[in-house]
């Protein structure tokens, strides 16, 4: 089989899988919300945005290094060995920290105290999540997406099933079932991914060429430093907005509810597109490296230039949908009528949201992972610094305003940088002109649509 059929073939399997599953996680947000409320889906968000910290810690980098050295041919079971070892040894302490630290975080941080055992609950599968994230990097380094895809598939369903029956049928309290439900979907996709490489490693011999701890740290380094400062500015960012919302008027309980519908109901939603889009940029990694490491300028320009047209191609018409059919889709799932609004107001960005995801991607292929780090970094201190500033002032809207004004500031750097690494030249008209255009007629054939048949 050829490398485009090879190619076409695993963005088939993950977009379709990835489709799949966050249509379930968009259900499952819509059954936890029907359980715990807007403000309940506030806390939970918040408790999510520090234990991201620590799956930061053990994963960001871990297994983007072991795809690299992979698609390079220098995956040896001792390259695998060194990834796996690294990824645990910073697993068991991000998960001491989250455990010694529960109690603090969760008084002072999420401002209930009764979100220190969930903290403690999810800690227990840090090591976990670090092990898997490192094989499905040698998986995808190998254009093997089934293997990873049937795991995600087999966690999910453990995850939302435990959950769901912890919740009808223990004596634990709902945020509590949820996190055991999640930390047992994390045990089952190792009981699952663990053995599917062993299987695999022996009916593919992995290549003799190795690396040094030395190779995955310099790959991993920058990406796991530039990561987890990012990711502890972005709970920092989590934790202010609730404070920041209290001081513009809003209650304790009010305030948290609508931290939970803007990033528990609008954002799923909204980055529900990237569930095609992030599958083929996840594959762009090991083609984009494999192009790079053998001198090939022109395959990584046409690459960058198909993932570029194709982005602005769908991302526009998707904007479209998400403006004509907001107050639905808030509606339909989460019965909210302000996450219809807020959903109407940020779906102009996402065009952009998108192709700085496929961006990014690039970058990490090409090796320009520090320059990523650099613009995600500076773009999370200044989103601080403003929400610090303006939402006690302004409120709710300042934050949207906020997040466009984010957003474009990151899409813009990753671009340019993008554009003068591979030398690729813009056509404004066909890639940018026309599928705008394209949005904007389905936009009002949509309202129309609307008007005469609901």
């Amino acid at each position: 089989m050829s490398r485009k059929r090879v190619f076409l073939l695993n963005t088939a399997v993950l977009t379709v899988s990835s489709m799949l599953l966050r249509t379930a996680g968009i259900w499952f947000r819509s059954f936890i919300t029907g359980r715990i409320g807007a403000s309940g889906m506030g806390i939970y968000q918040l408790i999510f945005s520090i234990f991201l910290l620590g799956v930061t810690a053990c994963t960001s980098g871990i297994g983007l290094a072991m795809t690299r050295l992979a698609a390079e041919g220098r995956g040896s079971m001792g390259c695998v060995r060194r990834c796996l070892g690294l990824a645990l040894s910073l697993s068991f302490g991000a998960a001491a920290a989250l455990w010694a630290g529960s109690g603090f975080l969760a008084e002072r941080f999420i401002g209930s105290p009764a979100a220190a055992r969930p903290l403690c609950i999810l800690a227990a599968g840090l090591p976990l999540i670090a092990c898997s994230a490192c094989l499905k990097g040698y998986f995808y380094a190998q254009r093997n997406t089934v293997l990873p895809v049937l795991g995600d598939f087999w966690e999910q369903a453990v995850t939302f099933g435990l959950s769901a029956l912890l919740m009808d049928r223990s004596p634990l309290p709902p945020l509590e079932a949820l996190m055991l439900g999640s930390t047992l979907g994390e045990a089952a996709s190792v009981a699952y991914i663990a053995p599917a490489f062993l299987l695999y490693t022996r009916r593919h011999r992995p290549p003799r060429q190795g690396c040094g701890l030395r190779s995955v740290v310099r790959i991993a380094g920058p990406m796991l430093a530039g990561s987890f400062f990012r990711n502890a500015l972005f709970s920092a960012e989590n934790i202010l907005i609730p404070v920041c919302l209290r001081k513009n008027g809003a209650g304790g309980t009010a305030s948290l509810a609508q931290y939970g519908v803007m990033h528990g109901m609008v954002m799923p939603i909204l980055t529900f597109p990237l569930s095609f889009l992030s599958a083929a940029a996840s594959l762009l990694i090991p083609e984009i490296a494999e192009a790079g490491a053998r001198g090939d300028p022109g395959a990584v320009r046409r690459t960058a230039e198909s993932a570029f047209r194709w982005t602005l191609r769908l991302g526009f018409p998707l904007a479209a949908v998400f403006l004509a059919f907001s107050d639905d889709l808030g509606s339909v799932f989460f019965g909210s009528p302000q996450a219809g609004e807020i959903l109407r107001f940020m779906a102009p960005i996402a065009p952009l949201m998108y192709l700085d995801n496929v961006v990014d991607n690039m970058l990490k292929g090409l090796g320009q992972q520090m320059y990523s780090m650099t613009y995600n970094l500076t773009d999370s201190l200044m989103r601080v610094a403003l929400i610090a500033l303006a939402v006690p002032e302004f409120g709710l809207r300042a934050y949207l305003v906020i997040l466009f004004a984010s957003e474009i500031y990151n899409a813009s750097l990753s671009i340019g940088r993008l554009l003068k690494v591979t030398g690729l030249n813009v056509d404004i008209a066909e890639w940018i002109v026309l599928p705008a255009l394209t949005g904007g007629f389905l936009y009002y054939a949509l309202l129309l649509l609307k008007r005469l048949f609901l």
